[in-house]
């Protein structure tokens, strides 16, 4: 859903800024991604993971696909490749409920509204100790240039049962040159990650 008014594309990049750091309380400068683990107890029980859509958006797939191959170069995790979840998902990607009410020019957030029997199947199916489900439903562009405010769920899910172990509100710029909010906003959400569950690669000093 797109909703349009004139502007110069700088007004524009500024108010789409506004709305995606008034989305959560860690906030970048194109980007806003807030990753909370849920299970206070939490110990990294296995290393495989995957990264899936959970809508059939292309833009959705796409951002599984790019937090995929940053959490590979960030983390000590063994990041399943789009091409083997595609495979072992098939047909993929796939309409999954997710953890929202509606998401129209906004996400309306029931994390408890997770389709979890879908999921655990689905971590079965792939075989991985962990599965982060992204959904992005909408795009919300509000003028005829290309800046749009992408705004995200995530959650992480643990095996056996698809325990939620973790969530994420994420909200994103695209559509800029190069896409460079957007590749910005992949990194941080991957980062979060892999801090968050103690798997992250160790900066060299």
């Amino acid at each position: 859903m797109k909703f349009h008014f004139s502007a110069p594309r700088s007004v524009i990049a500024a108010i789409l800024l506004a709305v995606v750091l008034a989305a959560s309380g860690c906030a970048g400068s194109h980007y806003s991604v807030d990753f909370s683990m849920t299970d206070s107890n939490f110990k990294s029980r296995g290393k495989s993971i995957a990264v899936i859509s959970g809508t059939k958006e292309p833009l959705n797939v796409a951002l599984a696909a790019m937090v995929s191959e940053s959490l590979q170069k960030k983390s000590h995790y063994q990041v399943a490749p789009p091409a083997q979840v595609a495979r072992a998902i098939a047909p993929y990607p796939q309409s999954i409920k997710g953890p929202y009410k509606s998401a129209y020019f906004s996400i309306d957030t029931d994390w408890d509204l997770s389709d979890r029997n879908r999921i655990a199947d689905i971590q079965r199916a792939l075989n991985v100790d962990y599965l982060y489900v992204i959904w992005a439903p909408i795009a919300v562009q509000y003028n005829r240039n290309e800046i749009a405010n992408v705004p995200a769920r995530a959650q992480l899910f643990e095996k056996p049962g698809a325990k939620e172990v973790a969530q994420t509100y994420i909200g994103l710029l695209v559509g800029d040159e190069k896409d460079v909010y957007l590749k910005e906003g992949v990194d941080e959400i991957a980062r979060q990650l892999a801090e968050n569950t103690r798997m992250a690669i160790a900066k060299k000093k």
